[in-house]
């Protein structure tokens, strides 16, 4: 008897033994709240986001109509200052480069006091916007490698026609300095667009993003680049069209946060 008494207490003492490590090894499973929290913490926390990237325009509505090329081809840099790390707005603004046109040619000239010498016509047209630009993430508050977002844009445009006159004396082998003349016309400009971002390397918080835009242009004068004419005397002429400037642009490139 007093050999099973002491097998019981023995078989109870290593039993309560057991239950005590096991229960002071348990651990307790986070809270929503905790979750939410270091998720939040984890979140990047830019002061400033860069976009760089290669545009394709194509001409709509009047544009389309008047413009004698379907589009063009650009590059251009957006940058957003976040709110802060959670809110889903970014605000700042986003400049651009369009090539819309060129034309170029060749005049040979003979003078006695200087001899053989060539000039070279070219007249460039090109289209600048700048627009300030208010972008929402809706996934923001979510570390997602993929984050979709939707803009909209305000400001202006600017169609510039350049004239650069290069003169070459063939005896001497000099070139004078380039004769350049300029004139520019604006338009207001507005839209709205859509597009996502794609994480390619997280510690640096770098980006794959791409996107889609409808500009809308107000009235303006532009260069119809297929009547320009270049005279042998270094004057040149060409047809102006007045529309609208709307058009449907196509942007893929990289988005850079900086914390």
């Amino acid at each position: 008897m007093m050999n099973k008494k002491l097998l019981f207490l023995a078989f109870t003492v290593t039993f309560m033994g057991n239950a005590y490590c096991q229960d002071d090894s348990l651990k307790v499973s986070p809270t929503e709240n905790q979750i939410f929290t270091d998720n939040l913490y984890s979140l990047p926390d830019p002061k400033v986001t860069f976009d760089f990237d290669i545009r394709a325009a194509f001409t709509s509505g009047e544009f389309k109509q008047f413009y004698p090329k379907d589009g063009m081809g650009g590059m251009g840099a957006t940058v957003l200052f976040p709110i802060n790390k959670r809110n889903p707005l970014d605000v700042g603004f986003g400049l651009g480069y369009y090539f819309m046109s060129h034309t170029s040619s060749d005049f040979q000239y003979y003078s006695p006091g200087v001899g053989d010498y060539n000039i070279e016509s070219t007249v460039s047209g090109s289209m600048f916007p700048f627009h300030l630009v208010a972008r929402a993430y809706p996934l923001k508050s979510v570390r997602s490698p993929v984050q979709p977002y939707v803009e909209g844009l305000a400001g202006f445009r600017l169609f510039i026609v350049d004239q650069e006159i290069n003169t070459f004396i063939d005896n001497t082998g000099v070139e004078l300095p380039p004769q350049t003349e300029t004139n520019t016309t604006g338009s207001w400009s507005y839209g709205f667009g859509a597009g996502v971002k794609v994480r390619i390397s997280k510690k640096n918080l770098l980006y794959l993003n791409a996107k889609v835009d409808q500009l809308y242009g107000t009235e303006t004068d532009y260069m119809d680049p297929t009547t320009i004419n270049l005279y042998d005397d270094g004057s040149y002429e060409y047809v102006n069209q007045r529309s609208e400037t709307d058009v449907l642009r196509f942007s893929i490139g990289l988005h850079l946060m900086l914390e």
